[in-house]
């Protein structure tokens, strides 16, 4: 093979890699910011909105990091809520037995 052959396939080959790289940039959708614990928690409509969108596509989104943070914010939201009232009778803090 000679030289000028040579030059114009490796030519032609890195033409071909930099046209399909720069062919799949284009293909991406962007990013959307990535919002934190605290926001979410903050937000209860877009919490559940992302939850809810979450749920509906779990293999393609539901470990993306708005996901994650929002099921921790809606965790950490629970977590907060007290059961019952005093009204009801029911206790809302949980007493530790004491050690004997």
């Amino acid at each position: 093979m000679n030289t000028k052959k040579t030059v114009t396939a490796v030519s032609m080959a890195v033409g071909a890699l930099l046209i399909t790289t720069l062919v799949g940039c284009e293909t991406h959708e962007p990013q959307e910011e990535v919002r934190s614990v605290d926001w979410y928690e903050a937000h209860d409509p877009e919490r559940a909105a992302k939850l809810n969108e979450c749920k509906t596509s779990p293999r393609s989104i539901d470990a993306t990091p708005n996901c994650v943070n929002a099921s921790r914010a809606e965790n950490n939201a629970r977590a907060n809520t007290q059961w019952g009232t005093s009204s009801e009778g029911v206790r809302t803090v949980p007493t530790l037995p004491s050690p004997n």
